[in-house]
């Protein structure tokens, strides 16, 4: 919204709309995105929804077997005192158990840009890393007598919040 100009007006949410947590997680390397025909993007919006995301061929979001009890999503939109806006997302979550393929994935996940789709548990979806900022930045294992897996976190520069996702694209994409 540019400076001085009319506010928007917010109905409260309440009801369904509010329920917390995750269902599925779905991710993507950024490398396998490409722009949509006609555009410099890879992604479009449409009625404040990603409506469209261009995908290269043969190349599909995966389902992540992260423990959706143990996830955590947030994004921070700053302004400074002479205007600049700044933005920053993050997603934490935790793989269960301690295995070498849970050492395999964040060691192929850590630095590269990836796209996460994430189902809320309303059954709305949002989407995120669709400018390249996201990557997987840290990466801890915890073993001990009453924990065993491996926290992932996610994080990187974002321009807004968090889109929310056409549901009606999702099969396309997954």
């Amino acid at each position: 919204m540019a400076c001085g100009s009319s506010l928007i007006g917010y109905v409260r949410q309440c009801g369904e709309k509010l329920i917390g947590g995750t269902k599925n997680i779905y991710m993507i390397a950024y490398s396998d995105l490409k722009n949509i025909e006609g555009s410099t993007s890879v992604y479009s919006i449409t009625a404040g929804k990603v409506s469209e995301v261009g995908l290269q061929t043969s190349k599909k979001f995966v389902h992540m077997g992260f423990e959706t009890k143990q996830n955590s999503i947030s994004d921070t939109l700053s302004v400074s005192d002479n205007g600049v806006i700044t933005g920053n997302f993050s997603y934490s979550t935790s793989v269960t158990g301690y295995s070498a393929e849970a050492n395999e994935l964040a060691k192929n996940l850590l630095g590269q840009p990836v796209v996460i789709i994430v189902e809320l548990a309303n059954s709305e979806l949002v989407i995120s890393g669709l400018d390249g900022t996201i990557q997987l930045k840290e990466s801890v294992g915890t073993i001990s007598a009453t924990d065993l897996n491996r926290t992932l976190s996610f994080s990187g520069e974002t321009y807004g919040p968090i889109p929310l996702l056409d549901k009606t694209i999702l099969a396309t994409l997954i």
